[in-house]
């Protein structure tokens, strides 16, 4: 049940964070592995909390956006010539890469700084 509140308190902070800008998706994700939390794989975590979290604004962009979401995903997916669900995807995983990578970093700073690195 902990690690379940600490994954929905992630999550939101993503959301919230991605309000002001998407460099906040590393930015919390290196915060997140700084502070170790008590759970098996963080970077891992914060890569799904991340990417659930745009999903999140993209499902809230298409439900009040009046259709602008559908419009530009089929657009651009013309102009790149492949199909809107795999731009989607691309941008799910790229939030999930994002915090991924700062979480990991964030471990290994920290790790560093204190002297616990293996």
């Amino acid at each position: 049940m902990r690690s379940l509140l600490g994954f929905v308190a992630l999550t939101l902070a993503f959301a919230a964070g991605t309000l002001i800008g998407w460099w906040m998706v590393p930015a919390t994700a290196a915060l997140w592995g700084a502070l170790r939390p008590s759970i098996g794989r963080p970077a891992f975590v914060a890569a799904l909390a991340s990417a659930l979290a745009w999903a999140c604004w993209l499902v809230v962009d298409v439900i009040v956006g009046h259709g602008t979401f559908g419009v530009l995903a089929a657009r651009l997916a013309g102009v790149m010539q492949v199909p809107a669900v795999g731009l989607i995807a691309l941008t799910l995983v790229f939030a999930g890469l994002l915090a991924w990578s700062a979480a990991a970093l964030g471990l290994g700073a920290r790790d560093w700084v204190l002297g616990t690195g293996k």
